[in-house]
């Protein structure tokens, strides 16, 4: 018998999916034989949710992104961030990992290897697939990052909202550390963007990147906000006026959660 061999594009029938056989073939394979089908190539689709407008550059190495991610143990890949919302401005790329358990290891590994591979920086959050659900309701900084994303399947965002005082308040540890020490420009960026993005959660406002990001601006001014977003060393007297808006935010946050 005469070793037959072809290769195409599983595609979907109305009540199956299905495999063509080519016409040149249609003599030699027949009803009732038997083949054998292998996968060599997994297809990778994107899921495109509340993203204004994206490259097809940027959708081509995001699928590749995907594709890359296979072979490790992940059930969902969402990429989030600057990279899907700013044309230019951003530093790296923002994945959400959806894994069946959480390991720091597995983590850093998946990090080596993307860096190897694409020579490109990537900063990593694993979530266990058990808290997807719930993650949302809960923490504002999660459901922001879920106001626009591209993903590797398709994911509902719950409209469902549930106020936890004590992850609101372990949310706002890290902004009143930074009253107390001084830590690089940055840290206070992104502290007070995050006390934004929680009173905006507990007010019913929008929750979106931009917007935070304007509300960011509004409270430091346009020279401060450049200043600490590019992570630019601080004076004392410059601090002190952060640290203002800081407790002026943790004030009102505090008050909302009484």
């Amino acid at each position: 018998m005469q070793d037959l061999m072809f290769k195409k594009r599983v595609s979907k029938g109305t009540k199956f999916s299905q495999i063509y056989i080519p016409k040149e073939l249609y003599e030699s394979i027949q009803p009732g034989d038997l083949v054998e089908v292998r996968l060599i190539e997994k297809s990778t689709n994107i899921y495109v949710h509340n993203v204004k407008q994206i490259s097809d550059f940027k959708k081509e190495l995001i699928k590749k992104i995907f594709s890359f991610l296979l072979k490790f143990k992940i059930k969902q890949v969402f990429v989030v961030g600057s990279f899907i919302s700013e044309n230019t401005d951003y530093t790296d790329i923002d994945l959400m990992l959806i894994t069946d358990e959480f390991e720091e290891v597995f983590e850093k590994n998946i990090y080596s290897a993307l860096t190897e591979e694409f020579g490109l920086k990537f900063h990593l959050l694993s979530i266990k697939k058990d808290n997807l659900e719930n993650l949302p309701k809960i923490c504002p900084l999660t459901r922001s990052m879920f106001d626009n994303f591209v993903s590797n399947k398709k994911f509902c965002v719950t409209n469902e909202k549930i106020i936890d005082k004590n992850h609101l308040r372990m949310l706002l540890m890290m902004p009143e550390d930074l009253l107390e020490i001084e830590l690089n420009s940055r840290a206070y960026f992104d502290s007070l963007r995050r006390l934004i993005t929680i009173k905006n959660f507990l007010l019913n406002k929008d929750l979106s990147r931009e917007k935070i990001n304007k509300e960011l601006k509004k409270n430091l001014g346009e020279k401060l906000y450049n200043f600490t977003k590019k992570n630019e060393q601080l004076s004392s007297k410059t601090i002190s006026i952060v640290r203002k808006h800081l407790s002026k935010n943790i004030k009102e946050i505090r008050d909302l959660i009484k």
